[in-house]
């Protein structure tokens, strides 16, 4: 991987996560064929799958699916911030590794090998100008052009996926965004928007950590950090808070307690994300609302609207009628 240590370190930990190959596969994989994949067997690849060579130089980022009706693929991912001219000769290498390690044990019950499908993630900032494959780089004769050209690879340039209308709630999107992001402020918001859906999963803080501590620096490395450290500080302060309010349920342990602290800390955390997805006004005007809405159910319900609405003006529009109605619940 041709990354700066740091940036390599925090895309193997995002990009060796199930959930972000699985979304890689649905929204930038063409064809219709990704449907009869089980998804949920996602895994990374076996070693004694795996030839040694291709395992100590690709580590976790080597992942093994099953498809619907048998069989199975692997995935054979490589990240890129720079253009290699040697891609097309690597990425044959490692489809033949791949097939080399799977033993007579480890292939199919008909003894095939599994299909391989090699990926390039590119996140540079230069065109990439690698061939595709072998195909397009042999010399004289053409007639030869069967037996060399290798295995062609899929190619995600993250600068041109970005141009695409990227579904939602994806995180290999959210990843898109990120890496593409045009400015300081540009890359804050992709980060915010990303932290507001992803809530408290564990992928938040190596979002985090890989723009405040990998992209900003690397890309921007005159911008004002405080774009990024003011939402860690509103990362941590929630955490910290939603600590207290913990430690407090269960050391008074009454229930009127409880209850009371339950609504504060919904209260409190449905703000704070609208601060942190639709700003300052936003957040104050929806604590005037919350204010009114008594509800627990409702509280819980407003900080998933925080999360689905697309702008503030949605998001006020459901409290506020949440607030207004009899029984305290919206009716949408």
């Amino acid at each position: 991987m041709t990354v700066p240590e740091g940036h390599d370190r925090a895309a193997k930990r995002l990009l060796g996560d199930a959930r972000m190959i699985a979304d890689a596969l649905r929204a930038f994989v063409p064809g219709t064929w990704v449907a009869d994949l089980d998804l949920d067997t996602l895994r990374p690849l076996p070693a004694e799958h795996v030839n040694a060579e291709l395992l100590r130089q690709r580590g976790d980022l080597l992942w093994n699916v099953e498809f619907k009706g048998g069989g199975s693929l692997v995935i054979v991912l490589e990240a890129q911030s720079t253009p290699d001219p040697r891609m097309p000769a690597r990425m044959m290498t490692f489809t033949g590794l791949v097939c080399e390690g799977r033993t007579d044990g480890a292939g199919g019950p008909d003894g095939r090998m599994p299909a391989v499908l090699p990926i390039v993630l590119y996140t540079g900032l230069r065109r990439w100008t690698p061939a595709l494959d072998l195909a397009d780089r042999v010399g004289p004769p053409a007639e030869l052009a069967p037996y060399v050209a290798g295995q062609r690879y899929l190619l995600l340039d993250v600068r041109e996926l970005a141009k695409q209308d990227l579904p939602e709630r994806n995180l290999m999107s959210a990843f898109v965004r990120i890496e593409a992001a045009a400015s300081p402020k540009a890359l804050a918001d992709a980060l915010r928007d990303t932290l507001a859906w992803l809530g408290d999963d564990e992928l938040g803080p190596v979002f985090m950590r890989w723009v405040s501590d990998v992209l900003m620096p690397l890309r921007f490395p005159d911008a004002d950090q405080g774009l990024i450290d003011e939402l860690k500080e509103g990362k941590t302060m929630l955490a910290e808070r939603a600590k207290q309010w913990t430690e407090q349920w269960f050391a008074e342990g009454r229930e009127e307690g409880l209850r009371e602290g339950l609504e504060q800390g919904r209260r409190d955390m449905a703000v704070r994300q609208a601060q942190l997805k639709f700003g300052d006004l936003a957040a104050e005007r929806l604590s005037l609302l919350l204010d009114r809405i008594a509800d627990p159910a409702v509280l819980a319900e407003v900080g998933d609207w925080v999360i689905q609405c697309g702008d503030a003006a949605e998001l006020l529009a459901r409290t506020e009628n949440a607030a207004s109605s009899g029984n305290g619940r919206a009716s949408l």
